[in-house]
């Protein structure tokens, strides 16, 4: 009896194991998707500020085309509302890299 009684003991441990790596392995598995998913927005964002970026460079030049002073392209109420938006994605640029970095401490 004293086999069969470790045997039945073994198949519990090895399936209570098994059961608790499927559990890590199901938890890693949702890490790197939610991970996958913040990097697609990190490009997203990227993306965003370099269309930002480049439609402030392309006001700024127009401006100074069009004979406007230096200071006139400094407080140019589009450039103004476009820097605002830079600075608004770049806030939510690092929230998501922070968010990023707690995921990957957590493992």
């Amino acid at each position: 009896m004293g086999f069969l009684q470790r045997l039945k003991d073994d198949l519990r441990t090895g399936i209570a194991t098994l059961r608790l790596g499927t559990a890590h392995a199901a938890e890693r598995a949702l890490e790197e998707t939610e991970l996958l998913r913040m990097r697609l927005e990190l490009r997203k964002l990227d993306q965003q500020l370099s269309d930002f970026y480049k439609d402030v460079g392309e006001r700024a030049v127009e401006m100074k085309e069009q004979g406007e002073t230096a200071e006139r392209v400094l407080y140019d109420a589009e450039i103004g509302r476009l820097v605002r938006e830079v600075q608004t994605l770049k806030e939510s640029r690092k929230k998501l890299e922070d968010e990023m970095e707690d995921i990957k401490n957590e493992e």
